[in-house]
């Protein structure tokens, strides 16, 4: 019982971390196709989750933005992060 237990809590620590943004995807990606009209100002203060849920917004064609996005789940997610940390 006591090795399912710690077998558990590995599993879903590994888990998270497969799931985590990249903070350098992010980075890179904000670099290819967001830096030429945003920069970290335009972020300060919102929430990653707010910044995922505007990029979902764009890419859904929801949000008006100059141009069509293309961005996977992932590639949202790190954009995401990279902005909510301050853009470092």
């Amino acid at each position: 019982m006591f090795m399912r237990m710690i077998v558990s809590c590995v599993m879903l620590t590994v888990g998270a971390v497969a799931t985590a943004a990249d903070i350098d995807a992010g980075k890179a990606k904000v670099q290819q196709i967001c830096s030429k009209c945003h920069e970290a100002a335009d972020w300060k203060g919102k929430s990653e989750a707010e910044i995922q849920g505007k990029i979902q917004g764009v890419v859904a064609g929801k949000t008006k933005h100059p141009k069509k996005l293309d961005l996977t789940e992932g590639d949202i997610a790190n954009i995401a992060a990279y902005w909510a940390s301050g853009a470092r």
